[in-house]
Parts: C-alpha cells; sequence; structure tokens
C-alpha cells in the first residue's frame, strides 16, 4: 500500500549497496509473509486499529532512526520486525479480495502476492539507490 513507500524510502534513503538493500528487502518479505500466512489462514487475528498505528509507527521510527544513527549494519532484523507488523496489514487487503474465504486456495495467492511485493520493492530500489548514492556524495 502506499504507507509502504515512505517506509520502504526511509529504510534507503540511508544509501548503502544494493546488496544491502535487497538484504533488508528481502528480511522485510520473509517477516511479512509469516504473519501475512498466520492471519490469512486466521490463526492469528489483530485489529486494524491495533495494525495500522503500528505500521505508522514503524515509518516514524525509521525516519527518527535515521537522524540518530549512524551505523546500519544490522537495520535487516529490525526491518525484519517490523515486516512482520505490516504483514498483519497487508493480510487485511487479501482478506478483502476473498484469499482464502469458503475454502480456497492460499499458497498460491499468498506466494504470488509475497513474489510481486518483494520485485516491486527491489525494481523501487533499483531506481531510488542511485539518486540516494548521487545526493550523498
Amino acid at each position: 500500500g502506499y504507507d509502504h513507500l515512505p517506509f520502504l524510502f526511509a529504510l534507503l534513503i540511508v544509501g548503502g549497496s544494493l546488496k544491502e538493500a535487497a538484504k533488508i528487502i528481502t528480511s522485510f518479505t520473509l517477516a511479512h509473509s509469516l504473519t501475512l500466512a498466520v492471519a490469512t489462514l486466521g490463526w492469528v487475528n489483530l485489529s486494524s486499529t491495533i495494525v495500522e498505528p503500528l505500521i505508522a509507527a514503524s515509518i516514524v521510527y525509521v525516519g527518527i532512526e535515521n537522524l540518530v544513527r549512524r551505523d546500519y549494519k544490522k537495520r535487516w532484523l529490525l526491518t525484519w520486525c517490523f515486516g512482520l507488523i505490516h504483514g498483519f496489514g497487508f493480510a487485511s487487503v487479501l482478506r478483502e479480495l476473498g484469499i482464502g474465504a469458503n475454502g480456497s486456495g492460499v499458497a498460491m495467492p499468498l506466494f504470488s502476492f509475497n513474489l510481486g511485493v518483494e520485485i516491486g520493492q527491489i525494481a523501487i530500489a533499483v531506481l531510488v539507490l542511485p539518486i540516494i548514492w548521487r545526493l550523498h556524495k
């Protein structure tokens, strides 16, 4: 969703190599895949009144961290944790689309959704990182 783009930009704005960005992006995708699956299957259900403010807080936290922190080597771990939260937000979208309703299969829609998110994030990183690197110079 649109709230994810500022989060991704905030993660990438500190620079780093494309390999580091891919590690951050992939850790996010793996984490949100986990919570997306358990939420879509109905094993865990968190209200959007809890999830949406947590997603917003994750964006604010990364922005503040960008201002005060200088070492981003473990950013992938932070991104993993926030990916868990974002996965619950993505689950509401899939439920609205009817994924998993009435006993319908969830494996292929979940895989396709996660693959699409991963490809989209890496595509954005490929476009944005050269600009960020140029600005850092």
